[in-house]
């Protein structure tokens, strides 16, 4: 009996199910002595997780305006606060007795609201040129980080990468050489883009004795991956059936059922392909005779 006589045998022993959707997959009905003759061989998944990573490059930046920017903004604030009690003396005065005219309670008022509007407009010049979470520190947080960076306890990074970052959150490690690493707290977004990558990057911290080592301009590889990490399963590599540009699994449903099912998202991993949705913990996956039920499924679907 030749190959495609024994194919097209082996093909009629099987009942195809069309699936009710098409992410359901195909679904194949295989008697025990064909799954004998098959080799089929399966193993249950077992539960993973996997944090989200992304890598880059980190660069120490050169914080000096942001200190000339906090400083301009206590120096506006001490002025409102001048100002604020001023206009409210000259009114009382106005008020009182008169002691004071009403054109001056007015210029001291005008005064006020001018020193408001531009320590307003400083507060917000922190946002647009150093990102919300900067701009969201209190004036007492922002003055102690300005004195960690300037004592070199901390650094401030701008990590970039062609993929863009700006929706990772979490923590980043810092490759500083000589087998020493960094590690880095994200801040939030950086606010403006990078020319030459044309994609916005991300602030981040380093503290302690590795700051140091990290002078303006310093640029090092960074590899950032999410705090919380994404459950699902690892798909044996033996398990994978690779197609017409996409990836199945066939997975046991009952003893004389399979269905080649969609691997969607999966991350690629030296044991296979880690799945977060699609395929749950315990389910068996056939890691051997899966080329064998595609071959056999294949003249099936062509018959039809």
């Amino acid at each position: 009996m030749t190959t495609s006589i024994r194919a097209l045998a082996l093909a009629l022993s099987l009942l195809l199910v069309a699936p009710a959707n098409a992410a359901a997959g195909v679904m194949l009905k295989i008697d025990a002595a064909t799954q004998g003759r098959l080799g089929i061989v399966t193993a249950p998944l077992t539960a993973a997780s996997r944090a989200i990573t992304a890598r880059g490059f980190a660069r120490a930046i050169d914080v000096v305006p942001l200190a000339t920017l906090d400083a301009d903004i206590a120096a506006a604030a001490s002025a409102l606060a001048a100002s604020a009690a001023e206009a409210a003396r000259t009114r009382r005065l106005n008020a009182a007795d008169q002691t004071v005219s009403k054109k001056a309670a007015e210029t001291a008022a005008a005064q006020a609201r001018a020193d408001a509007a531009k320590l307003g407009l400083l507060r917000r010049r922190l946002g647009l040129e150093w990102g919300p979470s900067i701009q969201a520190l209190s004036d007492a947080r922002r003055g102690q980080l300005i004195a960690d960076l300037a004592a070199g306890r901390a650094t401030l990074v701008r990590i970039d990468s062609a993929t863009g970052l700006s929706h990772l959150r979490g923590a980043a490690t810092l490759d500083l050489g000589a087998g020493v690493v960094a590690h880095a707290a994200i801040l939030g977004p950086a606010r403006v883009g990078d020319p030459r990558l044309q994609s916005t990057g991300l602030l981040a911290l380093v503290s302690g004795a590795e700051a140091l080592r990290l002078g303006v301009g310093a640029v090092a590889p960074a590899t950032i991956s999410e705090g919380a990490a994404t459950r699902g399963v690892m798909i044996p590599r033996a398990a994978l059936l690779r197609t017409a540009g996409q990836t199945f699994a066939y997975v046991r449903r009952d003893a004389g059922s399979f269905e080649r099912r969609p691997v969607t998202g999966g991350l690629s991993d030296p044991a296979g392909l880690f799945a977060s949705g699609g395929f749950r913990p315990g389910e068996q996956v056939v890691v051997r005779g899966a080329a064998q039920l595609f071959a056999a499924e294949t003249p099936a679907h062509g018959a039809e």
